[in-house]
């Protein structure tokens, strides 16, 4: 691949990974109900997770056009008999080549077990978008760094890896550094207060856990990836559109039911304001030209992002791919002060340079099993497999 065009891709990876988080935070604070009250508190801003899940999902089936135009197309890589690596399986072999072939021809609906890391991307999204609505987004995407902590402790107890004492002090570093942006994003609440007089503090806490919980279900799901990947090798492009697609279903159907189901309990004035209100949160969205713009933005922003990202997994190593990943952490809390919506706090650098240090030394970028300071008693532990990273398989981050 051309040096200028893995620029493009890394470039693209950056730009749409902070725009993904940096576009759904615009919609949190967009008002869209009693916007020309002079009374601030009457306000009512867009607060939909159910309906930025949607979103991303949109954005994921989007990806079965570039797959239909790699894969079916005349200009595409299966006319000019050229591979398209899978994830899972030997890649340079005869028999890969055959399953690469018949998988390429597997349609959405036989991969009927990517519903439950579906599923899993369904809730843990959900609960994410709902915690971006209590958390400042430059905290929200620092704390989503905890999911390496969860993917090395589930890879251990369901996929029989082994983590070394170093990575274990690295990923105590991990932990360390999201708490400290936790805390931090708490200290700064404290002070304010909402108008039902509810501590600012204890919603960003309330926003921050809701974020946690929701990456213990993204390592779930990539686990999970990871398993049904390791028996049933499958074109990458395969696994995005086939769980966007899932997705769409499960949540639309979801949605649905229970829009029913609570405006048969809630009386009409209460049904009114219910985040469950399927045809008021499609109205928000329809009504506000700027929901309605980001939701598009946001759904071609998600599709190039996974596109970038599966590209990013075949050209470079996961090291590398975590540098990138750091990078737009820090742009996206760059543009946010920039942008006004937060300011810079000593504390919350301080925590994100420890998460940073502690992903970077168990990613492999640092090594400190080479620094002479270190106690050997540490070093002695080596895994004859490598580091976890490189016996894991990163999965594709969706958003």
């Amino acid at each position: 691949m051309a040096s200028s065009y893995l620029f493009l891709i890394v470039i693209g990876t950056l730009v749409t990974g902070a725009a993904n988080s940096l576009f759904t935070k615009y919609q949190d604070n967009q008002c869209v109900r009693n916007c020309s009250n002079p009374d601030v508190s009457t306000h009512k801003n867009f607060e939909q997770p159910g309906i930025q899940t949607f979103q991303m999902f949109v954005g994921e089936f989007a990806m079965i056009f570039v797959y239909y135009l790699i894969y079916k197309s005349k200009y595409g890589i299966q006319s000019r008999n050229e591979g398209y690596t899978q994830i899972g399986g030997e890649q340079n072999s005869d028999e890969a080549q055959q399953e690469q072939s018949k998988s390429s021809k597997i349609s959405v609906f036989e991969n009927w077990k990517l519903v439950i890391p579906a599923a899993c991307d369904l809730f843990c999204t959900t609960l994410l978008n709902i915690g971006l609505v209590y958390t400042p987004v430059s905290i929200y995407q620092m704390t989503r760094g905890s999911v390496v902590l969860f993917v090395a402790m589930l890879s251990v107890l369901f996929l029989n890896r082994k983590i070394t004492k170093l990575e274990w002090v690295s990923l105590f570093f991990v932990s360390l550094g999201v708490a400290l942006v936790g805390l931090s994003g708490s200290k700064n609440a404290e002070s304010s207060s909402t108008t039902d007089g509810v501590s600012l503090s204890g919603l960003v806490i309330l926003g921050i856990s809701l974020i946690v919980v929701g990456e213990l279900l993204q390592a779930f799901q990539f686990v999970i990836e990871e398993h049904i990947l390791d028996k049933h090798p499958i074109v990458p492009l395969q696994i995005v559109y086939s769980e966007g697609f899932f997705g769409c279903a499960i949540l639309l159907v979801g949605m649905i039911i229970l829009s029913i189901i609570v405006g048969a309990i809630q009386s009409p004035e209460q049904f009114e304001e219910s985040p469950f209100n399927l045809v008021e949160a499609v109205s928000q969205v329809v009504h506000s030209k700027q929901v309605f713009l980001s939701s598009i933005c946001i759904m071609i922003s998600i599709a190039i992002f996974n596109y970038c990202g599966i590209t990013l997994t075949h050209e470079l190593s996961a090291t590398a791919r975590s540098t990138i990943d750091t990078c737009r952490t820090l742009l996206v809390w760059i543009l946010a002060i920039l942008m006004g919506w937060e300011q810079f706090h000593l504390l919350q650098f301080f925590g994100f340079a420890v998460l940073v240090f502690g992903t970077l030394c168990f990613n492999g970028i640092l090594t400190p099993e080479n620094w002479p300071f270190i106690p050997q008693w540490l070093k002695e532990d080596t895994n004859p497999e490598g580091r976890l990273i490189d016996v894991v398989d990163e999965q594709i981050e969706r958003m």
